[in-house]
């Protein structure tokens, strides 16, 4: 092969060669024809600064050797750093999803709360059958204890509930979940208390503190669509809420109730708030309905402003007013034309069934009842779900009022009514979630 290329040819090529700039084709012509002619070898090593050709030769092989050497290694470090951040990565999600959670107290809530003395018993249940709380954390501060954890994936790890016992240094005055109280001064809080306790303000001038109040309360729900006006000018200080609906008469007691008790709970929760003022109308006819802080303060037995300082307080008035039978959500199901009733299962009953009659204006519209697919009972921590379509009641525009009856059937075949009625704003894509609590020796209630 050497003797077909000319040494013209071969020379003109050797000072690329020596650069490194020849292909490795054109290397391999060189190196053949350097085999047959030592002219170009000479001339060759004269251009390399005098070393012999083989000598030469051996040098660029090692060169090379030592090139792909290095790029394999090179390929297999990054390939290998890759696959390492790659599994890195999933470890810490896992860990995150599995091990350390969130802190989203909405995903789980306070079950079996007994405080005897300084001692707290606590156990946290997940509200999702697919979550867990890992362990929980105790904080203590002047008799406030506020009780944190995580929320996690259900694994080996972590398989649902999660129980804890604190010893406090003296007296246990509040527990809290969060910013949330759960237990004050001997007794559980309910969960609306709870929430509502923390829209409390000083000012009604705050529209948007009121705003809070407002959306606590799901007044647009059971209301129907209103405005405001705030009286602030001059004491007394008021708060007029317009509503834009016309109310029907078959619809006018219940409605005159609700706003009954929804303005003595805002009352009890605006520190300078005097009276409370609905404008409706009724078959055409405008109306104004007002409730006063001395009206309030009567019908609770004590100064209404109490509520906006102790929680229980807050929450007797929701007991006596009927909103603690009143459910309030504004979740959004997976089928948005349906509304869907969950039920958590808290009681110390196997569950195998449950069912929900829907009243409106005291005549039942329908009924729907929930259990397990294979027959098997529900268990504590586990929920029923039933549903209905808010269509069946009334067109979308009325966003009917609705009595939901809840009962349930045990192991031995007993059906349990719950005595009061769940009051229930039929929307579609909205779902309630309750919880059902208590025994068969000391009744059953929802939450």
């Amino acid at each position: 092969m050497s003797n077909k290329i000319p040494c013209d040819v071969i020379r003109d090529l050797l000072p690329s060669y020596v650069d490194e700039l020849t292909s490795e084709t054109s290397n391999t012509l060189i190196m053949e024809h350097m085999k047959g002619c030592e002219t170009c070898r000479k001339t060759l090593a004269s251009m390399q600064g005098g070393l012999p050709f083989a000598e030469e030769a051996e040098k660029a092989r090692r060169e090379i050797d030592f090139l792909k050497k290095n790029k394999r290694r090179n390929r297999r470090i990054v390939f290998g750093s890759i696959a390492g951040a790659f599994l890195l990565i999933l470890a810490v999600l896992a860990a995150r999803v599995f091990i350390v959670g969130s802190r989203d107290y909405t995903n789980w809530i306070p079950a079996n709360l007994t405080v005897e003395e300084r001692n707290l018993t606590f156990t946290a249940v997940p509200t999702d059958s697919a979550m867990a709380v890992s362990g929980l954390d105790f904080r203590e501060e002047d008799g406030v204890i506020t009780v944190s954890g995580r929320s996690v994936l259900v694994s080996p790890l972590h398989r649902g509930n999660c129980a804890g016992v604190y010893t406090s240094s003296g007296e246990i005055r509040e527990v809290r979940v969060g910013s949330r109280i759960v237990w004050a001064e001997g007794a559980t809080v309910s969960p609306l208390a709870s929430e509502l306790y923390t829209t409390r303000h000083d000012y009604v001038g705050d529209m948007s503190a009121n705003n809070r109040t407002a959306e606590a309360l799901n007044l647009g729900s059971y209301l129907g669509a209103y405005t405001n006006e705030l009286e602030t000018k001059e004491e007394p200080y008021g708060w007029k809420l317009l509503l834009t609906e016309d109310i029907a008469e078959e619809k006018l007691a219940q409605k005159e109730q609700d706003m009954d008790a929804f303005g003595r709970v805002i009352l009890g929760l605006v520190g300078n708030l005097d009276h409370v003022t609905f404008v409706y109308t009724a078959d055409g006819q405008e109306t104004e309905r007002t409730i006063t802080a001395a009206e309030a303060s009567a019908f609770l037995g004590q100064d209404i402003k109490r509520c906006g300082t102790d929680v229980r307080v807050l929450d007797e008035l929701i007991r006596k007013t009927g909103l603690s039978m009143y459910a309030f959500s504004d979740d959004i199901s997976v089928n948005e034309e349906e509304m869907w009733i969950k039920i958590l299962n808290q009681t110390d009953t196997k569950l195998f069934s449950i069912g929900c009659r829907f009243y409106k204006n005291g005549s039942q519209k329908s009924e729907s009842f929930g259990q397990n697919a294979d027959g098997s009972p529900v268990k504590i921590g586990e929920s029923f779900w039933v549903s209905m379509s808010p269509l069946d009641f009334g067109s979308l525009e009325e966003s009917p009022v609705l009595e939901v009856e809840i009962s349930f059937q045990t192991s031995d075949g007993t059906r349990i009514v719950l005595p009061e009625r769940l009051r229930v704003a039929a929307e579609q894509g909205i779902s309630y979630e309750l919880t059902l609590t208590g025994n068969e020796a000391d009744g059953y209630r929802l939450e």
